[in-house]
């Protein structure tokens, strides 16, 4: 295992990366809870939440036949939670994984 490493994030960009994770996964957890739950994920449980969302989302394309924005907002909000729900973490840690704040061996630290 390497050395550990932070990305330092202010709180307010910290609000701009968390809020849409939390509107989009319908997540009432506490923002420190889940900065807790991101940082207590290893790359590799991080890459594979990527990897299994994705997969998710390319079904989920699939399926839908005709552009219906709310079907696809709801089927991905429940594809986020059924992917926490295999990593016990909140439905927006996993939108965080996606969105990527930091690299994938680091941690996030609030300033």
């Amino acid at each position: 295992m390497g050395n550990l490493k932070y990305r330092r994030i202010t709180r307010n960009d910290l609000n701009s990366i968390i809020q849409p994770c939390k509107i989009l996964s319908e997540s009432l957890e506490d923002i420190s809870i889940i900065i807790k739950q991101f940082n207590s994920l290893t790359s590799n449980q991080r890459s594979s939440i990527i990897k299994e969302y994705i997969q998710r989302e390319e079904l989920l394309k699939k399926q839908i036949l005709y552009q219906d924005e709310d079907m696809y907002l709801t089927c991905s909000m429940v594809n986020l939670n059924i992917v926490a729900s295999k990593y016990d973490i909140d439905p927006a840690t996993v939108c965080m994984c996606l969105s990527k704040p930091c690299r994938q061996n680091e941690k996030i630290l609030v300033l």
